[in-house]
């Protein structure tokens, strides 16, 4: 069949929510009644949804995609979409519900596949059959976060738009978090496929960021100020993943030191500040997590990924 337009996306990049909208406010399609979001507020909902618009996850290997002779839209992401993807990918992507603040994780086994060799690299962990202490995750996600090339997501993202169908429209995950660069988003989208979406009610888009907690996207970077500016800020609501991307930016920036490996977090950055002063100096070297210590290559690092 002709479809109007085929949806491709990784796990977690709302790729549900956009056939949603574009389903239900498209003039080429018919209306559909009821709200998206299921109590895991994800548009995961079962609707009256037409076929005209399709929404799939893409291969991991060649050949990529489906139906290649139809439009298509392929959800993007850049390195600066990792740490909001992060926080909560595990708990809404599929509804897996795997909450990584936990004090010990169970991974769910979809993930357990494309994790489980670098756990046990790394930490001698098989995540298929044990849980996985909050601090290991931290960890796990703090690598990600020094080397985004690494990333899962950045990874797939580059196969992916590599090897995209003739006729698609790159739509970046980050505009979905935003309700102006969404709509201009649309608009474009509009104007390539002729979908006819109408944008007169948008209270399904505030829905869905509301549902995000989009308001504490740049609590991460907000606490990374703080510590520039050496004022004292509150932290004990950050979650794993944040966790995570601030240790990366400590070892980042004060390249002698390695951020603890115990599961209680630092509770202000005051705390982060006094511990950066006194960190004892016969403990200081290289880091074997950074790719590049002073812009030579970082023979530890090497070492640790030929392993």
């Amino acid at each position: 069949m002709n479809r109007l337009v085929n949806i491709a996306f990784q796990g977690g990049t709302h790729g549900n929510f956009l056939r949603f909208f574009i389903d239900k406010f498209s003039a080429l399609t018919p209306n559909i009644q009821g709200s998206p979001f299921s109590d895991n507020n994800t548009a995961h909902k079962t609707l009256n949804y037409s076929s005209l618009i399709n929404r799939y996850h893409p291969n991991i290997s060649a050949p990529y995609f489906s139906h290649t002779g139809e439009p298509h839209i392929l959800i993007t992401v850049e390195k600066d979409d990792i740490l909001f993807l992060e926080r909560w990918a595990t708990y809404r992507a599929g509804d897996y519900k795997i909450n990584i603040s936990e004090e010990n994780i169970k991974i769910h086994s979809t993930f357990a596949t494309n994790w489980k060799d670098t756990f046990l690299k790394f930490y001698n962990i098989d995540i298929t059959t044990t849980s996985v202490p909050r601090f290991i995750m931290r960890d796990f996600y703090k690598l990600g976060f020094i080397d985004p090339d690494s990333n899962g997501y950045i990874k797939y993202d580059k196969e992916l738009r590599k090897h995209m169908p003739h006729n698609t429209f790159c739509f970046p995950v980050s505009c979905f978090w935003n309700q102006a660069l969404f709509i201009e988003k649309i608009l474009e989208l509009n104007n390539k496929f002729n979908l006819k979406i109408s944008l007169r009610d948008m209270t399904q888009h505030t829905s869905f960021l509301h549902k995000l907690n989009i308001y504490t996207r740049d609590r991460a970077n907000q606490v990374i100020q703080a510590i520039q500016n050496k004022a004292d800020i509150d932290i004990s609501n950050l979650d794993t993943a944040e966790q995570a991307f601030i240790s990366a930016w400590l070892e980042q920036n004060y390249v002698y030191i390695l951020t603890p490996q115990i599961n209680n977090f630092f509770q202000s950055t005051g705390e982060i500040l006094e511990w950066l002063q006194k960190y004892p100096q016969h403990y200081k070297a290289m880091n074997p997590n950074l790719p590049k210590f002073n812009n030579i290559d970082n023979p530890f690092y090497l070492w640790n990924q030929k392993k």
